[in-house]
């Protein structure tokens, strides 16, 4: 019996051994480093020009001679990766860039190539603000006819992102925010069956020292307002009030940090959403049907939505606001990240959109809405509108 289970274990280990060596045999090749990875791509980010980054390929062994690896962009990958990841990028204009280097050695001895492939970004004229763009750099072939390529890592793709320099509405003080009012009569009917609200914010006083539960955003109190809900100890969540029950969000929001915070309702599933930076934080059941863009309790009837204020105390953002947008669709996740920090104004479905960089040139208090449908933001609180500047989107920086 001891002999059966003996051979038994020799066997299965055998076997084990085998697999592993024919799944190490069917890895072996060439690839692009970097685009082993789940999610094969590449960020660079445009502040100043020139703007580079340098992509390497590599090998599973040591080579036993030079071997050239021949690269080349693949600009018809595009529609097919935005497909798979659920992105909606555009192809980086071929006049905006210079691809260089695309012949590369891994020397003899050695894995990895000594050089990259250099991709230069070296003119913005042809690049639209907010738009991402990606190119796809490929392998086209290896000197070594006996060497393959992995083609899971043969492509990798670039995401370019431009550093947007702007201003936002400093909103800090106490009673300080805006006013819209959704009665005007436009293509968009104030009772949407699809509604989503966005804004890129930054709180300035989410500190220990605060006695406040609740830090505003935007929205309407007790019918679809977004806003925080917390305390000094706790820290403060995300909330999505109105429909009871209300939605928190998972995870604690930082304070003196941009956040791009989103709710979301669908009528077609009966489902209300939250997210911050894109990331699905919190959803619940919600049959009412649809949302109405001008009802809130205690809001100013004549202009029921608020952006950095709710209800009528001390409910105030005491923050910045880069931008803020209503959308008669509900926007999904990916939508939501792929356009943090700058839409089209005349898409689809944008009821409206502020962003706030400047005043109408009419009325120092106003922010106009860009879709032309003409909710513009009223500012309500004393004194004059104020900006803070150097605001940076995307920001990966430490303020």
């Amino acid at each position: 019996m001891k002999q059966n289970i003996k051979y038994a274990l020799l066997a299965l280990f055998s076997f084990l051994m085998m697999s592993c060596q024919k799944s190490q045999e069917y890895y072996e090749g060439v690839y692009i480093v970097g685009a082993d990875k789940l999610s094969p791509v590449a960020n660079l980010t445009i502040d100043d020009l020139p703007a580079v980054i340098g992509i390497k390929v590599a090998s599973s062994n040591a080579m036993e001679n030079n071997v050239e690896v021949m690269m080349k962009s693949t600009p018809e990958l595009v529609e097919s990766f935005n497909k798979e990841y659920k992105k909606n990028y555009e192809l980086l204009p071929e006049k905006s860039y210079k691809l260089e280097n695309t012949s590369l050695i891994i020397e003899n001895g050695k894995s990895i190539s000594s050089e990259g492939v250099r991709l230069s970004i070296i003119s913005r004229e042809l690049l639209k603000e907010g738009t991402t763009y990606v190119l796809p750099v490929s392998i086209a072939g290896v000197s070594d006819k006996n060497l393959s390529v992995i083609e899971g890592s043969r492509t990798i793709y670039i995401v370019v992102n431009q550093v947007i320099i702007t201003q936002a509405a400093d909103l800090s003080n106490t009673a300080e925010y805006f006013k819209v009012d959704f009665r005007k009569e436009s293509k968009y009917t104030a009772a949407l069956p699809n509604v989503t609200f966005e804004a890129r914010v930054r709180f300035k006083k989410m500190t220990p020292t605060s006695r406040k539960w609740c830090f505003s955003v935007m929205g309407l109190e007790e019918n679809f307002c977004l806003r925080t809900a917390g305390s000094n100890t706790e820290g403060w969540k995300l909330q999505l009030s109105g429909g009871s029950p209300a939605i928190d969000s998972r995870d604690v929001l930082p304070n003196d940090k941009w956040v791009h915070l989103a709710c979301v309702y669908d009528g077609s599933q009966g489902k209300k959403f939250i997210y911050v930076n894109g990331e699905l934080q919190g959803e619940l059941p919600d049959t009412r049907g649809t949302v109405d863009l001008t009802y809130a309790y205690g809001q100013d009837a004549n202009a029921a939505f608020y952006i950095g204020q709710s209800a009528a105390d001390d409910r105030y953002m005491n923050g910045y606001v880069s931008e803020a947008r209503v959308w008669a669709v509900a926007r999904s996740a990916a939508d939501l990240k792929n356009n943090v920090c700058w839409v089209d104004p005349l898409t689809d479905g944008l009821v409206a959109y502020w962003r706030f960089n400047e005043p109408a040139e009419d009325n120092a208090k106003v922010v106009t809405d860009l879709t032309g449908n003409g909710y513009n933001a009223t500012f309500a609180g004393w004194g004059n509108l104020r900006f803070v500047e150097g605001v940076r989107c995307p920001d990966n920086t430490a303020e």
